[in-house]
């Protein structure tokens, strides 16, 4: 099975030879991205594929038999509430913005930050790779101090929020990674950042 996108539900009933009636052995059902965005997953069977590309779509297999069938969402709900509440929140980037030479925070991102802590609550276990970055003002030495500062000041915010520290990997990247490209002594202040990529 290949999954372009979206979340997927794989159920397989082991120990039924004869499924009765509107029983099945092996379900697949496409559910609808959270952010909208168009899905699709290939179903591989017996060397014969089927793509499912609309919400709720599904494909079935029963006494033997491959079947097509759509499940309304409140079924969806009903039968698969208890696994989808299981799921883990989906990893997502985050990027926060940086006064020129500080840690500190533009009031743009100081703005953001409860947007951030919710999103970070969603992740019981999580794990985080927080990268520092700068604009090319200043020597590559001193960027690359300053980005790692700026990488540790989110660390510790991580830290306060629940996050194991052994949890957390730092790097600073300096001006090696612009995501504005500029000439050398440029400010930029959209490459003054850190990326909060959690899992």
């Amino acid at each position: 099975m290949r999954a372009a996108a979206g979340f997927v539900i794989v159920v397989a009933l082991a120990g039924c030879a004869t499924p009765k009636p509107d029983t099945y052995s092996e379900r697949v059902i496409l559910l609808p991205n959270r952010d909208g965005r168009p899905s699709a997953v290939i179903v591989t069977r017996a060397g014969r594929e089927e793509k499912l590309a609309a919400p709720y779509e599904s494909i079935e297999v029963a006494a033997g038999r491959q079947r097509r069938a759509e499940i309304a969402q409140d079924q969806i709900e009903v039968r698969y509430g208890e696994v989808l509440q299981a799921q883990p929140a989906r990893p997502f980037t985050y990027t926060l913005f940086f006064n020129m030479a500080t840690t500190e925070l533009t009031p743009q991102s100081k703005a953001a930050l409860d947007e951030v802590r919710e999103k970070i609550r969603a992740f019981p276990a999580a794990q985080a790779v927080v990268i520092g970055h700068t604009d090319r003002v200043g020597t590559m030495e001193n960027n690359d101090a300053l980005s790692l500062r700026r990488a540790s000041a989110i660390r510790d915010m991580l830290i306060e929020l629940g996050i194991a520290r052994a949890a957390i990997e730092v790097v600073g990247r300096g001006e090696r990674e612009l995501l504005v490209p500029t000439l050398d002594g440029v400010a930029e202040e959209r490459n003054r950042r850190v990326e909060i990529k959690l899992r």
